[in-house]
């Protein structure tokens, strides 16, 4: 369905502000498990000495990410069946959907456009507008739906930064609550797009563009909020301040704010991503770092004894991916796997570090770890699992 255009701002939405004492946490930790088979597959940068790193997937295996070539420009690839292509100039990839269809950033010193590629097409994506002078225009691609609407950022000829959608080359302004500013982050096959705007008042407010309006998310009590991420039922996921000042992971979902709480200890929370089933992926922190996942009220930790657990992602099967570090202080940082309470250490390269950045809906885990012959991290992924 083609998106009609978007502008124009409506009141907050009526929304039950849910209390976390809804949510019950079921554990307190979580073991983490070292992982005895299935080491990362490199996928080879055009420079061995280049950093790189994988960043999206989508079911098909169709895998992509980036090399940085210099401290202001990176090559994009393209990986499938252990053949990798690589983009002309520099880019980003940052998101690929089901028919294979790839977005991101080209990059350079002080600009950055966004570009779509498909089917070995590459095309660089039209600007709002801009002004003159180095940064005055530029844009980026921030998600892309599985019917082929993208949505991310430009510049304006107002010297503003708006929301913008992309079916074509030319963007359409999805435009704000009144304030300066507002990004889009995340789009359903349905045409809900999710992002932050900010107000006339200068307050930043989670919002929802559908039907070619606006609408303030709200808040649960306090000044401001901001959503990450929508699901094909269109439950939205952010973070609010509350009336006490607090940070609290949020969900949106049929008129209500549900508060997730945090953890037990932890001082603050903030949702990270949600799957088709609602299941929901969110940071908890306070003296240390950890992640929890919530379902259907309840809260299942991802929290390991004297370490810091940095979440990533979440696919539809609730598998869980990211970064812990152990011990808290002086300890090394490998990328993990979570799934159906088991937290797997992945692994390197032979070095001292690995990070995720994503999941597949396969289960495929991305991102980047080091060998022991080199500290420069490398793209790699993590087959999925058997179970």
């Amino acid at each position: 369905m083609r998106l009609a255009a978007m502008a124009g701002a409506t009141a907050p939405l009526a929304l039950g502000a849910v209390p976390p004492a809804a949510a019950a946490t079921v554990q307190a930790t979580v073991p983490l498990q070292r992982s005895p088979i299935r080491p990362p597959v490199v996928v080879r940068g055009p420079d061995a000495d280049s950093p790189g790193r994988l960043t999206a997937g989508n079911a098909a295996g169709l895998l992509v990410g980036s090399w940085d070539n210099s401290p202001y420009s990176a090559v994009g690839g393209i990986w499938r069946a252990g053949v990798a292509r690589y983009l002309d100039g520099s880019n980003e990839p940052a998101a690929v959907n089901a028919a294979g269809v790839v977005i991101g950033d080209a990059v350079t010193h002080y600009d950055r456009q966004a570009f779509r590629w498909a089917d070995g097409n590459y095309q660089l994506l039209g600007f709002l507008g801009g002004t003159s002078g180095l940064g005055g225009r530029h844009s980026s691609a921030r998600a892309i739906s599985r019917t082929g609407a993208i949505v991310g950022v430009s510049s304006t000829d107002d010297g503003e930064e708006h929301a913008a959608l992309w079916w074509g080359a030319r963007p359409r302004d999805l435009g704000t609550l009144g304030g300066p500013s507002s990004a889009a982050v995340a789009v359903n096959a349905a045409g809900h797009i999710v992002g932050t705007s900010t107000t006339a008042g200068g307050q930043q407010r989670a919002v929802r563009w559908s039907a070619g309006t606006v609408h303030d998310l709200g808040t649960l009590g306090g000044p401001s909020s901001a959503a990450v991420a929508v699901n094909e039922r269109g439950q939205i996921v952010g973070s609010s301040d509350t009336g006490t000042g607090a940070r609290r992971a949020v969900l949106w979902d049929r008129g209500r704010a549900i508060d997730l709480g945090t953890l037990p200890g932890d001082t603050g929370s903030s949702a990270i991503a949600i799957n088709g089933v609602g299941q929901v992926l969110v940071s908890s922190f306070g003296e240390s770092y950890s992640a929890f996942l919530w379902q259907a009220g309840r809260r299942i930790p991802l929290r390991v004894a004297g370490g810091d657990v940095e979440p990533a992602d979440l696919n539809d099967q609730g598998i869980v991916c990211g970064t812990v570090t152990a011990p808290r202080v002086g300890g090394v940082t490998h990328a993990f796997r979570w799934q159906t309470g088991r937290l797997t250490d992945l692994g390197t390269l032979g070095g001292a570090y690995s990070g995720a950045r994503a999941i597949t809906p396969a289960g495929i885990v991305l991102g980047s770890a080091t060998a022991a012959s080199s500290p420069v991290p490398q793209a790699v992924f993590w087959p999925a699992t058997d179970r």
